[in-house]
């Protein structure tokens, strides 16, 4: 006979008044082809200390020799995370998504469209708060669809947004790890600024 036991383990959720909470995400995001990635951070199975573990990657990234994360500037307070539970039990998964706007329309942008229309990669997403949350990982494939708008007017929309859906276990999951960039490491959990100061 198979014994089952659970993994859960609960706490309250406490929120203090008076604490400041800062929507969206900053305006720089980085990404990489998982071709590219020797071997991922693991997300644990359950937790030992508190809630937060489960939802947060153990590990760094490991890149195949001479690959880094590039990086995508984005448009100010556009875009955000999503998160939403989907399927049937016990086989239930969560859908995350997010969509982000490059301000340019240009030959690299529309070169950079052509190529993700039809690759697999994963997105390192910085909260307002400096967190970077992961959109992808090793089970599923992750959707990416770029669409351009040139604007019109003087203040219509413009720019290339990238439609980004992905299949996991947990809702975007948190990220303290390594980020080796072409400008250098970046140390996640140390929640970095970019150039200028941009928050």
């Amino acid at each position: 006979m198979t014994e089952c036991t659970s993994n859960a383990l609960y706490s309250s959720l406490a929120f203090c008044k008076g604490k400041t909470v800062l929507p969206g995400i900053r305006p720089r995001v980085y990404y990489i082809a998982k071709r590219d990635i020797v071997s991922w951070p693991k997300l644990p199975e359950k937790a030992k200390g508190n809630m937060a573990e489960l939802a947060t990657y153990q590990g760094n990234f490991t890149l195949a020799s001479d690959k880094v994360w590039h990086y995508i500037d984005l448009i100010d307070n556009k875009g955000k995370i999503e998160s939403e539970s989907q399927g049937d039990y016990p086989a239930r998964t969560f859908l995350n998504k997010t969509s982000l706007t490059h301000p340019g329309t240009g030959p690299a942008a529309t070169g950079f469209a052509r190529q993700a229309n039809a690759d697999d990669f994963v997105y390192l997403i910085q909260q307002r708060d400096g967190s970077f949350r992961v959109m992808g990982n090793e089970m599923f494939t992750t959707v990416t669809k770029p669409k351009q708008d040139s604007g019109e007017g003087v203040s219509g929309d413009f720019g290339t947004t990238l439609d980004i859906e992905a299949t996991d276990v947990c809702p975007a999951p948190y990220y303290m790890g390594e980020i080796e960039t072409e400008d250098g490491t970046i140390e996640a959990g140390i929640q970095p600024e970019l150039p200028g100061g941009a928050v």
